[in-house]
């Protein structure tokens, strides 16, 4: 009799510790999925899936990279808003004209700065959204990203799925231009169309590398 009468009064429980068991297996494996598809905020994990900048690559080991940019407006027209949005918070840009022609005037904006990986981190992702935005008015941004060590060229372009178009090997330098899906600036060198360059000099670790977006415009 006592058996008779504890079984239906445990019976609800066990459904209930069920039910819940199941709602938290759920929420973790809904918990990881999100993990998994969305990108990290840890600066770490996000400069290696995303960042495809020198100090963020894990191909050099230097801290700091001096970098320029040039905002390039064939027409002369500068975009509205276009100064007040910076590569970093204390960015200050240059305005420049350039006679591109008998009666053409070009227009640029270029700026000079010391960053570290954070930075780094901003800058591509300032990039990202500025190349679609100038895309639309013609205009161009060029990055030229440079650090005082040498680096393995062919490890950087294979770990960012870039595609080899032109190189070349003067002495200890190494001079290789490509594209890249990452980058959405591009132009032609030659017959080749490309969106990255970069070049390194030296021997083992020491040296200097430069990455230019997307293409050198400053000798090396």
């Amino acid at each position: 009799m006592l058996v008779g009468l504890i079984v239906p009064k445990l019976s609800p429980y066990r459904n209930i510790i069920k039910t819940i068991i199941a709602c938290i297996l759920i929420i973790g494996l809904v918990w990881y999925s999100y993990r998994v598809e969305m990108p990290s905020k840890d600066p770490a994990i996000f400069s290696q899936t995303t960042v495809p900048l020198l100090l963020n690559s894990g191909e050099v080991q230097t801290k700091e990279a001096e970098v320029s940019i040039i905002l390039w407006f064939e027409n002369g027209d500068i975009p509205h808003g276009t100064w007040t949005k910076r590569p970093t918070p204390d960015w200050i840009w240059t305005y420049n004209e350039l006679q591109t022609g008998s009666e053409k005037v070009a227009v640029t904006l270029s700026g000079h700065q010391m960053i570290d990986k954070n930075e780094e981190s901003s800058l591509y992702r300032w990039y990202t959204t500025m190349s679609e935005e100038l895309a639309k008015t013609g205009g161009l941004i060029y990055i030229d990203e440079r650090v005082d060590q040498a680096m393995d060229i062919s490890s950087y372009l294979s770990k960012t799925n870039a595609l080899p178009a032109q190189w070349a090997l003067i002495g200890n330098m190494v001079s290789i231009a490509a594209y890249q899906n990452y980058f959405l600036t591009s132009v032609l060198a030659g017959q080749d169309r490309i969106n990255i360059q970069l070049l390194s000099r030296g021997k083992n670790t020491e040296g200097r590398t430069v990455l230019a977006i997307p293409a050198l415009l400053k000798e090396f």
